[in-house]
């Protein structure tokens, strides 16, 4: 199980070195999502998620997907500003809901919020084009 946090830690070094070199949102949203794996995967490695028994493992099915759509679009040269905010309000929200079934109403309400302002960005960038988070230089 440890060769999953090896590759986890490996792929989440790349992303620093990477939103560090250049900060781009989806560069920035890849290294936060292949930190938390890389965190998981430690944990259910060392047991504390997972006893020995613990071999078939469904929760891939859900992970690898969302982290491949992440790096592909934090690996590309163009910008994808709706794909990304796309991918922004599925993890804040998803963060939203989840904080809010164990009873956290504060992070319910920052990551609404951040799911809330990340649609609207998107929804801005579909509409008047890649610009759209920056406005244009007035001449």
């Amino acid at each position: 199980m440890y060769p999953f946090v090896f590759a986890a830690g490996a792929v989440t070094a790349y992303f620093v070195v990477a939103a560090l070199r250049r900060p781009r949102p989806a560069e920035i949203l890849a290294l936060v999502l292949w930190a938390a794996y890389a965190v998981y995967e430690f944990y259910i490695a060392n047991g504390t998620l997972c006893d020995a028994n613990c071999n078939i493992r469904v929760d891939l099915i859900f992970f690898w997907p969302v982290l491949a759509l992440v790096t592909y679009f934090a690996a590309q040269t163009v910008s994808y500003p709706l794909g990304v905010a796309s991918l922004y309000v599925f993890c804040f929200g998803l963060t939203a809901w989840v904080a809010s079934m164990y009873g956290y109403t504060a992070v319910t309400a920052i990551a609404g919020a951040i799911a809330l302002i990340a649609a609207i960005l998107g929804i801005k960038a579909k509409l008047w084009g890649s610009h759209a988070v920056e406005p244009p230089a007035q001449d």
